[in-house]
């Protein structure tokens, strides 16, 4: 079984966040928007798991417009008595989002998915990263750059075997948000969606099954330049077209973030993003997922921001070995 360690690159980061945490006094009051991550196996995708989101609704009348883009690279093997699973692949996931609060208090989201399940182009970097910080590599050198493997049986039936790009829309969702209270140090809001089966099974880019998902999501200022913020929910999957076999139905997901702003028109952000295992296998790769999420905003103007984050599999060998995000956030009146 192949599990994966990478100690130091979350470690110096998260102190660098805590020095600036205790450091800085400025005076920003902004609620903060999550990093928009979340599990991007491609054993994950195709269900109805929810982006963080936001505590604080836009006004009434307003709307927004987010691109969203994660590029997410991992290599690994896994087996027990029952499955045995190999996974080399990298996934570019693109979402379109559009938020419009077409009432005081209340906000609709539509969030269109495209996934592209390919050999990918960062496996030569991230062998070379690996290389000069003197990380371990496990069973990346013993396979070419570059290609893609998805395969999954169970009791000896294949329930996955995908080995050529795959690309595709995704399964669409809608969702509904209720802000039950805001303040300018606390909001508190109430979401549901409903996750349609528009993807394509056969290319692991959707269930071919609806999904429902219901959480609360809430903040908290500290100071005017330091927040708190997290979500927490749970997800009902009805029966999908390809893992039937293994998969579970319902899961609990969540996620708890701190914000820091030190200057005008840079936020810092770190996040821990969570769910329990959507599969009834004893593969880790299908268990229980915990992440760690590093990034920040980048406000061009009161219209315009930039999300960048890193995300690292802090439970080893259970989702992806790293994930890429920038999202731009689009704002109107």
């Amino acid at each position: 079984m192949y599990h994966s360690k990478k100690p130091a690159s979350y470690i110096t980061s998260g102190f660098f966040l805590c020095l600036l945490f205790f450091t800085f006094q400025n005076s920003f009051a902004e609620h903060p928007s999550p990093l928009l991550t979340r599990n991007e196996s491609p054993f994950s995708l195709i269900f109805g798991l929810p982006l963080a989101s936001s505590a604080l609704l836009l006004d009434n009348n307003n709307s927004r417009w987010i691109n969203s883009f994660n590029i997410s690279n991992t290599i690994n093997a896994q087996s027990n008595s029952t499955d045995r699973l190999f996974i080399d692949v990298e996934t570019w996931h693109v979402n379109f989002l559009y938020d419009y609060a077409f009432k005081e208090n209340w906000m609709f989201r539509l969030q269109l998915p495209y996934i592209v399940h390919s050999g990918g182009i960062l496996d030569g970097a991230i062998d070379s990263y690996h290389q000069t910080l003197g990380l371990p590599e496990y069973i990346r050198p013993d396979f070419p750059n570059d290609q893609i493997n998805i395969n999954l049986t169970h009791n000896n039936s294949a329930l996955a075997d995908i080995s050529s790009r795959q690309q595709s829309l995704g399964d669409i969702s809608m969702q509904i948000a209720w802000q039950a209270e805001r303040s300018e140090q606390h909001a508190l809001s109430y979401w549901l969606s409903l996750k349609l089966p528009t993807g394509d099974e056969d290319k692991f880019t959707g269930s071919g099954a609806t999904d429902i998902a219901a959480w609360v999501t809430t903040d908290l200022g500290l100071t005017d330049t330091r927040w708190l913020y997290g979500q927490a929910g749970l997800l009902y999957m009805s029966n999908s077209d390809i893992l039937e076999n293994i998969q579970k139905n319902w899961a609990v997901f969540g996620n708890a973030g701190i914000k820091f702003q030190p200057w005008k028109n840079i936020e810092l952000k770190t996040q821990v993003d969570f769910h329990s295992a959507l599969y009834d296998s004893n593969l880790e790769f299908l268990s229980h997922v915990i992440q760690l999420t590093f990034g920040g905003t980048y406000h061009l103007n009161k219209k315009h921001k930039l999300d960048f984050s890193i995300v690292e599999d802090i439970k080893n060998a259970a989702s992806p070995d790293v994930n890429f995000n920038i999202s731009w956030w689009i704002y109107y009146q």
